[in-house]
C-alpha cells in the first residue's frame, strides 16, 4: 500500500514538473487601491499596489497618462500586418484638414463646397460669386474650376477666401493649385506689358479665435514678401502660414487658438501687376495633426514584498480611471542551435510567453 502511494506521489510531482513549463509566464495578480478617491486639486493620492508581477506601470488617467489612448491599449491583439497597413496614432479631433476641390461644386453654383470658400469684398465681405467669380468647366484638365476674372489689382477689393475653421496645428501649409490666363504682368491702366516685373505681390490676412476667447478677429497685419509668377499651367502655389500667423497675433495681442478664414489678394507694384483672369482648381491647408501615444510610469519592482505605494497629484478637475498593469513573462521559447546566428535582427515578441492583467480605481478631482 506504502508503495502504491509513493508511486502516485510520484506521477503527481512529475505532472507538476511538466504542467510549470519554465516558458509559460506566471499568471498575474495585481490590484490597486487609493487612500482617497475624492480629492481637491493639488492634495496627493497615494496608491497602494498588491502583485506578484515582474513589471508594474500606473496610468493615472489625466491628460498625457490615459490607458485608453497608450499604445498598450490601442495595439492591443494588432497583427503585423494590421500595423503596416494602418495608422492607429491619436489625433488632436480639433485639427480639421481644409481640403476643397473645386471639381466638386456644380458649374453656376453661388455656393461653393457648403461655404468652405469664396470671393469676396475685401472692405464690404460681400460675395462676388456669379459676378465677378464663377464654376465653370475648365477644357484643359475637364473639370470644374472656380474662375476668378480679375479687376484693377491697385483696388485691393477683390479677394479669395478660403473658411478654415480649425484648430491651429503642426502643420500650418496652405497651397492653391490654379492657372493664370496670362504669364506676364502689365501696366494697370494702359494694359501695357511690363516684362522687367515677372512676379507680382500677394497679401494674405487672416481671421482667428485666440485662446480662451470666443469671437472671431480680422487683422489687416502681415507679411509684405510673398511674389508669385503668373503660370499657364496648373501650378501649386505654397505658403507656410506660420509667419503670418504671427503677424497676426502681434496685432491683435492674442495667441490664436482658431484659425477662422484666410483671405488673399493679388496686389500690384505701383501700377504694374496682374490683370486677366486665373483659375483656381484645389485649396488645401493642414494636415491631421497626430499626437503622441499616451504613457505611463514603470514602477520599481525591488524587493520580493508584492507591495508597491505610489503618490501622484492632480492639477486638474476632472474624474479620472487610474490603471496599474501587472506583466509577468516566461522564459524564451527557441529550441535552435545558435540563437545569434539563426535570429539575428528577426527578434519577436512571440517568442516569449506573456500574461497581463490590470486593475482599475476611480479618481474624482473637484
Amino acid at each position: 500500500m506504502n508503495t502504491t502511494y509513493k508511486k502516485i506521489a510520484y506521477l503527481l510531482l512529475i505532472g507538476l514538473l511538466v504542467a510549470c513549463d519554465k516558458n509559460d509566464a506566471e499568471k498575474v495578480h495585481v490590484s490597486v487601491h487609493a487612500d482617497k478617491t475624492q480629492v481637491e486639486v493639488g492634495d496627493p493620492v497615494t496608491f497602494t499596489i498588491s502583485h506578484n508581477a515582474l513589471a508594474v506601470a500606473i496610468f493615472t488617467g489625466d491628460e498625457g497618462h490615459d490607458y485608453r489612448s497608450s499604445a498598450t491599449y490601442i495595439l492591443a491583439g494588432k497583427t503585423e500586418e494590421e500595423l503596416q497597413e494602418n495608422i492607429y496614432r491619436p489625433f488632436d479631433p480639433d485639427v480639421i484638414p481644409y481640403d476643397v476641390d473645386f471639381a466638386d461644386t456644380q458649374a453656376g453654383s453661388a455656393t461653393i463646397a457648403g461655404g468652405l470658400a469664396d470671393v469676396v469684398n475685401a472692405g464690404e465681405g460681400y460675395t462676388l460669386m456669379n459676378m465677378e467669380a464663377e464654376i465653370v468647366q475648365d477644357a484643359s484638365i475637364g473639370q470644374n474650376v472656380l474662375k476668378v476674372v480679375s479687376t484693377n489689382p491697385d483696388w485691393w477689393y477683390q479677394a479669395l477666401r478660403f473658411n478654415t475653421h480649425t484648430k491651429l496645428a503642426t502643420d500650418k501649409t496652405l497651397t492653391l493649385r490654379m492657372r493664370f490666363e496670362k504669364d506676364y504682368l502689365e501696366e494697370i491702366y494702359s494694359g501695357e506689358p511690363q516684362p522687367d516685373l515677372s512676379t507680382f505681390p500677394v497679401v494674405i490676412r487672416l481671421a482667428g479665435i485666440g485662446a480662451g476667447e470666443t469671437e472671431v478677429t480680422f487683422s489687416d497685419e502681415t507679411v509684405w514678401d510673398i511674389y508669385w509668377h503668373p503660370e499657364l499651367e496648373y501650378t501649386d502655389y505654397t505658403v507656410d502660414l506660420a509667419r503670418i500667423i504671427e503677424a497676426w497675433e502681434v496685432g491683435t495681442g492674442k495667441t490664436m487658438n482658431i484659425l477662422s478664414y484666410i483671405q488673399i489678394l493679388f496686389t500690384s507694384t505701383g501700377s504694374v501687376g496682374y490683370v486677366g483672369d486665373y483659375f483656381v482648381e484645389s485649396v488645401t491647408y493642414g494636415a491631421i495633426d497626430y499626437t503622441p501615444f499616451d504613457t505611463g510610469v514603470a514602477l520599481a519592482v525591488s524587493d520580493n514584498t508584492g507591495i508597491i505605494t505610489y503618490e501622484y497629484t492632480y492639477h486638474t478637475p476632472g474624474t479620472y480611471e487610474v490603471v496599474v498593469l501587472g506583466t509577468n513573462t516566461g522564459f524564451k521559447s527557441y529550441s535552435g542551435g545558435n540563437y545569434k546566428d539563426d535570429r539575428g535582427d528577426n527578434i519577436t515578441a512571440g517568442e516569449y510567453d506573456y500574461n497581463t492583467q490590470y486593475s482599475t480605481v476611480e479618481i474624482v478631482v473637484r
